[in-house]
C-alpha cells in the first residue's frame, strides 16, 4: 500500500487539468468547493512549494476562467506555460513518443476526440524533455505512464500526494480537517483498490486515530 514520498520541490512537475478541476461541479452550489476555499486549503502551498510548475498550453486552455485568474498571478515565478508547438509534426522523436501515448487504448475517447489531449500533451512533453513528475488524479493516464516504456522515468503525483504536501506544509487544525475530507472524497477509487490507506493521516504515516468512546 503506498504511503506519502517526498516530493522534491527542485525538480519541476507538469500538472494536469483534471487536479486543478477537483470539486468544480459542486464548486457553484456548496461553499465547502469554492475555488477560494481549494486555493487556501491547497493550490496555494503546492504553488509555493515546487520551484517550477508546467503547464501545458493545452491544459491551461481547459481550465475556467476563475481558475486561470489564480494560476495567473504565480505565472513567471512558480508556473510557467509551455507548448510543443515547434515539436508537432516536425520531430520524429517528439512524434514517435507522442503517437504512442495519443493511441493508447486509455487515451482514445470515440464520443470526445479532445478530451484527453492535455494528459497527452503533457506525458509527451514530459518524456521528451525529461520532466521527472507528472501529477494526475486520473486513473486512465496513470496507468498509461506505468505501462509506456517512455514513460519509465516520469514520476506519478497523485492528487494524494497534493494533498499531502498541503497537509505537511501547513499544521492549521481546519485546514488539515479539510484536506482529510477532500482525501476521503476524491482519492475514493484508489482507496477502495486498497492502493493508499483510508485516511489521509495514514497514508502521511501517522497512527490511527483511536475511536471515540460513547458517552
Amino acid at each position: 500500500m503506498n504511503t506519502f514520498e517526498e516530493i522534491r520541490k527542485d525538480c519541476p512537475i507538469i500538472i494536469d487539468t483534471c487536479v486543478f478541476m477537483v470539486g468544480i461541479e459542486k464548486r457553484q452550489i456548496n461553499p465547502v468547493y469554492s475555488l477560494n476555499n481549494m486555493k487556501t486549503n491547497w493550490m496555494d502551498d503546492i504553488f509555493s512549494y515546487f520551484e517550477t510548475i508546467l503547464l501545458h498550453r493545452v491544459v491551461y486552455n481547459e481550465l475556467d476562467s476563475e481558475t486561470k485568474k489564480v494560476i495567473n498571478k504565480f505565472i513567471g515565478t512558480s508556473i510557467k506555460i509551455v507548448d510543443d508547438d515547434d515539436l508537432m509534426d516536425s520531430d520524429p522523436e517528439f512524434m514517435r513518443i507522442f503517437n504512442k501515448i495519443h493511441d493508447h487504448d486509455l487515451m482514445k475517447n470515440p464520443f470526445n476526440p479532445n478530451k484527453n489531449q492535455g494528459e497527452v500533451h503533457s506525458l509527451a512533453y514530459a518524456s521528451y524533455y525529461g520532466i521527472p513528475y507528472f501529477s494526475s488524479k486520473d486513473l486512465g493516464a496513470c496507468y498509461v505512464c506505468n505501462e509506456l516504456e517512455d514513460l519509465k522515468n516520469v514520476k506519478i503525483v497523485g492528487f494524494e500526494s497534493i494533498l499531502g504536501i498541503a497537509y505537511k506544509t501547513n499544521p492549521n487544525k481546519n485546514k488539515k480537517k479539510a484536506l482529510k475530507s477532500l482525501y476521503k472524497e476524491f482519492c475514493a477509487p484508489k482507496i477502495k483498490q486498497g492502493v493508499i490507506p483510508n485516511t489521509l493521516a495514514e497514508f502521511m504515516g501517522e497512527p490511527p486515530e483511536e475511536p471515540k468512546e460513547k458517552k
